[in-house]
């Protein structure tokens, strides 16, 4: 099972915020996984996969459902 985080609705400069207060602040570690939605934006997820490189997260795009990341806790 895995913790969800939905950007929609997010706006591009408020995703560094929004991914941080939710790594790192509301993230309940129970969870292996966490799907971040970005949508079909590719703005979305260019900076979110940035965010994610900074924080060294591990991460990957389903082929299936290119606008979910799934990140991978240690």
């Amino acid at each position: 099972m895995s913790l969800v985080l939905d950007l929609h609705g997010v706006k591009h400069a408020d995703v560094e915020y929004t991914l941080d207060q939710f790594f790192h602040w509301e993230n309940d570690t129970r969870f292996k996984s966490v799907e971040v939605i970005v949508g079909n934006s590719l703005e979305m997820k260019r900076l979110t996969a940035a965010w994610l490189d900074k924080n060294d997260y591990v991460y990957f795009s389903p082929h299936h459902n290119l606008g979910t990341i799934i990140v991978w806790h240690d």
